[in-house]
């Protein structure tokens, strides 16, 4: 009978050693508040931010040191708060995350969002500048620097900001509609804000171009077709000039000589027509537009060395005599265009 009662005692204590153990390991498990971890970041996928914030707080509530918590987390919380446009509250966990990660694109971007909306837009300004030189290619954040820029007053800054993501990425939007934008409702330049918009409706998806092109037309007005060639020809010289500095001649040529015939060429065009015409040894071409350029009033040493230099090469010695003796008269050709010169038969 002892025996008996003894064993019970013996059992009935390991249970109850057993259940307090247990007890023991499940507390300690939760000690670091996983489940609230675990449930926050279900929500956050479902995009459920206001209802996972609590939860988070409550993971960090149980690690207030916050030793060894995944950087994501702060950036998770930060995503929450700004959801929640609580920005004031989530500022610390961003500026956490960002130091913690400062290459990473979409932190630094997020830190600089919260930069604007507490009202620091010039240190949001210093922040997209270090995240376009860390991640040159991201198109958006040459687009927002140059909307934040504008709103400081600096249009110029602005434009060049948009520029340059015209130039990273010229089969996209945004870019030409800032700058059409720009230019309409701040300097009331129409041709430009046509210019831009025009560049606008060549990229936009179908669905937009109706919109774009009756905006073209309430621009234009009843000189359509006027518009319509100041474009051509800026588009001619833009698309020109990059060709050109790329080292692409045979492509430049190309673009320059499908807009040879539009009216009131400008002495710039001729000016690049011509080392465009020189380059791919189209030297007739490349003198014709010197001609053009002293005749539009942009007669210098350079230009008449240039062509003296097409003249001599399409086989025309006596114009080229004649071009290098004017490039004579000008003190930056004076002496090259006197060796030419003297080459020259008599």
């Amino acid at each position: 009978m002892r025996n008996v009662i003894v064993w019970a005692l013996i059992v009935a204590m390991a249970v109850s050693l057993q259940a307090s153990i247990f007890k023991k390991l499940s507390s300690s498990m939760n000690l670091k508040g996983e489940k609230y971890l675990k449930k926050a970041e279900v929500l956050y996928g479902d995009n459920q931010f206001d209802k996972a914030i609590p939860l988070y707080l409550k993971f960090f509530e149980k690690n207030k040191k916050k030793e060894n918590i995944d950087v994501d987390i702060f950036y998770h919380v930060a995503v929450c708060f700004m959801e929640g446009k609580k920005q004031a509250q989530g500022y610390a966990y961003i500026e956490t995350a960002a130091a913690a990660k400062p290459d990473d694109l979409d932190i630094q971007v997020l830190k600089a969002e919260y930069l604007v909306a507490l009202g620091s837009v010039p240190d949001a300004i210093e922040t997209y500048q270090k995240i376009v030189k860390t991640h040159p290619d991201d198109y958006l954040s040459y687009i927002r620097l140059g909307e934040l820029t504008v709103g400081q007053g600096d249009l110029k800054g602005a434009r060049e900001w948009w520029e340059k993501a015209i130039e990273l990425d010229p089969s996209r939007p945004d870019g030409y509609s800032r700058m059409s934008e720009s230019y309409l409702k701040v300097e009331k330049n129409r041709l430009e804000a046509y210019y831009y918009a025009r560049k606008l409706l060549d990229v936009v998806k179908p669905d937009k171009k109706p919109g774009i092109q009756r905006m073209l037309d309430n621009l234009a007005g009843d000189m359509g077709q006027d518009y319509e060639n100041y474009f051509q020809k800026q588009d001619c010289m833009m698309n020109a000039e990059e060709l050109f500095k790329n080292a692409k001649f045979l492509q430049a040529f190309q673009v320059m000589d499908k807009c040879k015939t539009l009216p009131n060429l400008s002495g710039d065009y001729f000016l690049l027509f011509g080392k465009v015409c020189d380059e791919v040894g189209k030297f007739k071409d490349a003198a014709f537009a010197y001609e053009r350029c002293i005749a539009l009033g942009l007669e210098s040493g350079d230009i008449c060395y240039r062509l003296g230099w097409s003249y001599l090469n399409s086989g025309q010695s006596e114009q080229a005599r004649i071009a290098f003796q004017r490039a004579q008269q000008f003190t930056d050709t004076k002496e090259k265009a006197k060796k030419m010169l003297d080459k020259l038969p008599k």
